[in-house]
């Protein structure tokens, strides 16, 4: 046996997509491995960014606790920059056992690696990296891994606009190459010692989503199965890859090892109002009482004091949602501070909820959450005090109300999928304990416990259980095993 528990991570794999794919037979090795073990969804925050949850996987916490929301956060030095700067003094699941030997290989969104007694891979093969080369501890670890396997091949995550077919092609041949060196170099360093946890992400599927998500969701307004099938399937075709990469992985661990196999999220359509928000938060600012000074300072004079920050500030996030922070240093004269905040926040939900389409007259806005407040824990105050989201394909060239007026702008190319909350979980072994797994934040305890000794499954003698499918109804699947 190489590895005591082994876990996978399948990043921004879409959840739903992942389940039946691995009931039908078409990725084999995930079939196997439910078979054997146990599977349900996972649960996020409505507009929780891939960012948030890999937070929430590596310090094992909740939002409200480690505080990160998005790459991109105001500092404390209060310059806005990368979240995990921050992060530099904060303990990971995985640095809470030092007489465990433990291999953290490529898991994405994690801050820079420290010494523990173990290997730590960071921004080799991942999607959106933190840094511009991969860090690693020890520090000759990443020149070892690209010397050995590669360096990462080229990414278009981040593009804009749909792809041509030369275009799509070339990403999954790129994907797939990335897929190959990932399961390679994985099953060296697996294999190089024994180890008591050994944790590995595939990012492959994330960027294909966003990629290439309209070849599949037939809820995309340019759903092509026709272009899908002419391109040979290329997601199905990823993901059939990774499935190999991870019956490797699982025969080289050893028939005792226990296995977590875990998708980050579900996908759908992208959506966004990014071109217009910036217009219809200065309109609202406007409404809200921004004096004409405090632009002046902020806009002329460049001032820097938070003093001089919007009224209604809008914060980097991804472009299928809007986060918005009150000005911290707001002075309320009237009522207590709280008081006027919420009566705040109670006006500007009511400006958003008012938008329409320009063209169809429909709602813009489906849900807005007052994040900061909906979360607990020490840092809950860092996050944004509204998420704003949007209907999935929802891109309009101009919006209206009867307060803020016809606001227009020229919509831009968007990628074709994003996230959504979901995410799904196998689990295989007769101690690991997936009863009280809700989302990310609890994967790292439940193997942990399984290596400090206080892990165990009690046997679901019915046979089956419900399974709480991603539309929130309970289906009832008649495998052995399978866990709420």
């Amino acid at each position: 046996m190489t590895t005591r528990v082994l876990m996978i991570a399948l990043d921004g794999a879409d959840g739903a997509l992942v389940d039946r794919a691995s009931q039908d037979g078409m990725l084999p090795s995930l079939t196997a491995l439910r078979a054997r073990g146990r599977v349900k969804y996972l649960t996020a925050h409505a507009g929780a960014t891939d960012d948030a949850l890999w937070a929430s996987f590596q310090y094992a916490s909740g939002m409200g606790e480690h505080g990160r929301y998005h790459y991109e956060q105001r500092l404390r030095s209060g310059k806005f920059g990368l979240a995990c700067t921050d992060e530099i003094d904060r303990e990971t699941f995985w640095e809470t056992a030092p007489d465990l030997r433990i291999a953290v290989f490529d898991i994405p969104k994690c801050r820079l690696p420290r010494q523990f007694n173990g290997i730590h891979l960071a921004d080799w093969l991942v999607h959106g990296r933190y840094f511009r080369d991969p860090k690693s501890y020890p520090a000759a670890l990443a020149n070892d891994v690209v010397t050995r396997f590669g360096a990462a091949p080229p990414s278009r995550c981040d593009h804009e606009g749909r792809l041509d077919d030369t275009e799509a092609m070339a990403v999954v041949v790129n994907l797939r190459l990335a897929v190959a060196r990932k399961g390679a170099a994985a099953l060296h360093y697996l294999g190089s010692e024994a180890w008591d946890l050994f944790i590995v992400g595939f990012k492959d599927a994330h960027c294909a989503s966003h990629a290439l998500w309209d070849l599949v969701d037939a809820a995309d307004p340019k759903f092509d199965p026709a272009r899908n099938s002419r391109l040979g399937a290329p997601i199905d075709m990823i993901l059939g890859d990774i499935d190999r990469a991870i019956g490797d992985l699982v025969s080289s661990a050893g028939p005792d090892t226990e296995i977590v196999v875990f998708s980050t999220t579900e996908m759908q359509p992208n959506a966004t109002l990014a071109h217009l928000m910036p217009a219809i938060v200065d309109r609202m600012n406007r409404i809200l009482g921004e004096t004409h000074w405090t632009r002046f300072m902020r806009n002329v004079v460049k001032a820097r004091d938070q003093h001089w920050w919007p009224l209604c500030e809008m914060l980097p996030y991804n472009e299928n949602c809007t986060a918005l922070r009150i000005n911290p240093s707001v002075v309320f004269k009237d009522a207590g501070i709280e008081i006027e905040r919420l009566r705040l926040l109670d006006q500007i939900e009511f400006l958003l909820m008012e938008l329409r389409d320009d063209q169809t007259s429909q709602p813009v806005i489906t849900l807005i959450d007052r994040a900061a407040l909906q979360h607990a824990g020490t840092r809950a105050t860092e996050l944004p005090d509204l998420l704003v989201h949007y209907g999935a394909g929802l891109c309009p060239g101009a919006v209206r109300s009867s307060r803020l007026g016809r606001i227009e702008a020229k919509p831009p190319g968007l990628r074709p999928g994003n996230h959504a909350p979901g995410g799904f979980l196998i689990v295989v072994g007769d101690k690991l304990d997936a009863s009280k797994v809700i989302g990310m934040q609890n994967l790292g305890p439940m193997a942990m416990s399984v290596l400090n000794g206080s892990g165990g499954l009690a046997t679901d003698k019915s046979g089956f259980a419900g399974f709480l499918d991603p539309r929130g109804t309970t289906a009832h699947i008649k495998r052995q095993g399978e866990i709420q």
